[in-house]
């Protein structure tokens, strides 16, 4: 089945179904394609498999009958000791074919702890790792929500897309169809890609301008979507019903990358809700976008699809909510969605700090929204905070405890049976927000902070969970780094560091050895910036004026300096606050 493994080997390893391929609605080969494209997701297939942005691309590539598309995953420990102790090069699951044979290897960056992955999918293929040694092979590209700033592993891709990939995976192909019928050479294929807008292109350095997918409301998504051969990470059908945020929240990267909002029609989103669910014979459908509760017709939609089911048992999936009216109406509808789990992201305990960070949001939209959940068959709430916030204080983070407690208080007298779960995450400076400029908590603040909001939750029934710290620190050293960074990924990968994102496998030690021997020092990424000095991804044209971050940013630090809260009938401070972690 795999060319050099027999099948009493691949019965050894674990979840051999994850690298055999062959899963329903896979498209027929082409017969005679010309242009091949491998597309690779660098973690493990459970998780490629409930990626969107793969599935969206896969399936713009394969309806070009000149294309034939393919994919490959980042094996797991076992099936990577297979593969070099047989010597048998990294393929794509559809046909078993070598990566490096394809014309073009597109890697997904979806999130910074990937990164170490990629360079070692990289190598499993049998290419040389930075792009200066390339000659031959598949032109190797980026792309994703991490390629916001490209610059830290700029130096192992040939190109990197900052932007929406629709229309833009369909201009490089094209490119390199005329290159095939041209004879253009690998540095002419360059330089005409660093013209094309969205496409950074180190070799021909030059201001990039974000990729914006403007016809994505008109455009359908993958309407005989792949069906895993296991179970994937999402276990539901996803139909993206709008791209985009207006919310404006001053620490996300997201809302900025996805930018402007695009909603997709009801009449549309229920006729190919309809495709979808038919073509997969799955009976869940989840609503995706930013946030599920921004969506203008939400109500409609709601009611639309529960009326005109296609499947008795059809259920709906709403995976990212805010607590507002719009939310109340989904509750009030509980009866046509999935009962799972509701997840709520407050950020902040204080209003202070809410405003601070413009989450709009109050305590008692909260409240109010936890109440209405009374009478559902939602049994669980997940509530998501951050620590080391700008500007944040001591008693910012007490407010964390206080206002689980008063939720637990709302269950309580409502007699709601929930099972409550606090997550708590440190805050990542990320470019181009309006906190792009601001410090980073160190390892050791953000355990201080955590041990102090455990230490305020210890009579709270509610379960706890956070993220490593160190983890938050190198997100922080990934997310703002300059070319220096891209040195310590490779010392990171030399040392064995893969799989960052998985508890079980992250190696701190790995990491801290890769700096030492880069001779980089962390901090350096994580200080304070100055709003004066150009910052490593500034070339890039995120289509939000530098202006409008730098206000944001005043905005805010005027807000602590008043400690301004925007809810009716709590008095403001009159003195500055001065923060744990100066902004």
């Amino acid at each position: 089945m795999i060319p050099g493994i027999s099948d009493w080997e691949l019965l050894d390893i674990e979840k051999p179904a994850r690298y055999v391929g062959g899963e329903w609605n896979q498209p027929q080969a082409k017969a005679n394609p010309q242009l091949t494209v491998c597309l690779a997701f660098p973690d493990l297939y459970e998780l490629g498999m409930s990626n969107l942005g793969l599935r969206i691309l896969y399936d713009r590539l394969a309806r070009d009958e000149r294309i034939q598309v393919e994919r490959t995953f980042s094996p797991w420990i076992d099936f990577e000791r297979l593969l070099r102790r047989k010597g048998v090069p990294l393929f794509a699951v559809e046909s078993k074919r070598p990566v490096r044979d394809f014309d073009l290897l597109g890697i997904t960056l979806p999130y910074e702890m990937t990164f170490t992955n990629v360079l070692n999918l990289i190598d499993l293929a049998g290419l040389p790792l930075l792009a200066k040694d390339r000659c031959s092979g598949p032109l190797v590209i980026g792309g994703g929500p991490s390629a916001s700033n490209p610059v830290p592993v700029a130096e192992f891709f040939d190109a990197i897309l900052v932007g929406d990939g629709e229309d833009a995976i369909l201009d490089i192909a094209d490119l390199l169809l005329q290159a095939k019928t041209r004879g253009w050479r690998r540095e002419e294929v360059l330089e005409r890609l660093a013209a094309i807008e969205g496409y950074f292109v180190p070799r021909f350095p030059a201001p990039v301008k974000r990729r914006v997918y403007k016809e994505f409301g008109q455009s359908a998504p993958p309407l005989k979507p792949l069906i895993s051969n296991i179970e994937s990470v999402h276990d539901r059908m996803p139909l993206e019903i709008f791209r985009g945020c207006i919310q404006g929240c001053r620490f996300c990267n997201a809302g900025f990358f996805y930018r402007p909002k695009r909603e997709r029609s009801v009449n549309d989103l229920c006729g190919w809700a309809q495709q979808i669910l038919q073509s997969t014979g799955e009976e869940t459908l989840g609503l995706i976008s930013l946030s599920t509760s921004d969506y203008s017709c939400l109500g409609e939609l709601v009611d639309r699809l529960g009326r005109e089911k296609r499947y008795p048992d059809q259920t709906l999936a709403v995976p990212s909510l805010r607590m507002n009216d719009q939310t109340l109406t989904l509750l009030e509808r509980i009866d046509e969605m999935k009962k799972s789990g509701l997840t709520f992201a407050p950020e902040a305990g204080s209003q202070r700090l809410r405003d601070i960070i413009h989450k709009k949001i109050t305590e008692d939209e909260i409240l109010h929204v936890i109440a209405a959940t009374k009478g559902s068959n939602y049994q669980s709430i997940k509530l998501y905070f951050m620590m080391g916030l700008p500007f944040e204080t001591e008693a910012d983070l007490d407010a964390i405890p206080e206002l689980v407690f008063r939720i637990e208080d709302v269950c309580r007298r409502e007699r709601l049976r929930k099972d409550l779960t606090i997550s708590l995450s440190g805050f990542v400076p990320k470019p181009f927000t309006p906190f792009q400029w601001c410090r980073q908590a160190t390892p050791q603040e953000l355990f201080e902070r955590r041990q102090r909001v455990c230490q305020g939750l210890r009579k709270s029934r509610a379960r706890i969970s956070w993220r490593d710290e160190f983890l938050c620190l190198l997100e922080g050293v990934l997310s703002r780094g300059d070319a220096q960074v891209g040195k310590v990924l490779f010392e990171a990968w030399k040392a064995g560091a893969t799989f960052d994102g998985w508890c079980d496998r992250f190696r701190e030690d790995a990491w801290k050895q890769a700096f030492e021997r880069a001779a980089v020092d962390p901090t350096t990424y994580t200080r304070e910036m100055s709003v004066d000095q150009p910052l490593p991804w500034e070339f890039i044209d995120f289509r939000t004026p530098r202006a409008y971050y730098l206000d944001e940013y005043r905005r805010a630090t005027d807000l602590a300096r008043v400690g301004s809260s925007s809810v009716p009938g709590v008095v403001e401070s009159a003195e500055p606050v001065k923060p744990l972690v100066e902004a």
